[in-house]
């Protein structure tokens, strides 16, 4: 069995207004979020977000107070020729609330296989005060 690329006509008006209703594409200047996953354990947060071809230096993370922002572009390579493009080709933006147990300095990132992992570590829990005291008389 072997791939074949198949030529399609050009959508009609319906397809693409049915196309926009699926992807929400109803103001196309405004940032997509992308898909993401958070997980935890013991040690720290993860945030896995999917950026399929995006580079690098198109993704900015910052934090200002509690609040974690990405923001990514994936730009369109106008000088091939797209049978059919169905993937999303613009700006992306998340921001996430930070957990007051998270260390905010050693947050760390990293960019591999269209996946960016955000570590985010978590602050050595503060040792509690006896809630039991020895009173002295005197």
């Amino acid at each position: 069995m072997s791939l074949y690329f198949r030529k399609y006509s050009t959508p009609s008006v319906f397809d693409e207004i049915f196309n926009s209703l699926i992807n929400n594409n109803f103001d196309v200047d405004e940032p997509k979020v992308p898909v993401h996953d958070v997980i935890e354990n013991d040690k720290e947060y993860v945030i896995d977000v999917l950026l399929a071809g995006v580079k690098k230096e198109d993704v900015k993370i910052d934090t200002e107070e509690d609040v974690l922002t990405i923001q990514a572009e994936r730009k369109l390579d106008n000088k091939l020729n797209y049978n059919r493009k169905q993937t999303y080709f613009g700006n992306y933006k998340r921001s996430f609330v930070l957990p007051e147990d998270v260390d905010k300095s050693k947050i760390e990132a990293e960019l591999s296989d269209g996946i960016l992992k955000i570590k985010l570590n978590k602050l050595k829990p503060k040792k509690e005060e006896p809630k039991k005291f020895l009173i002295e008389i005197k």
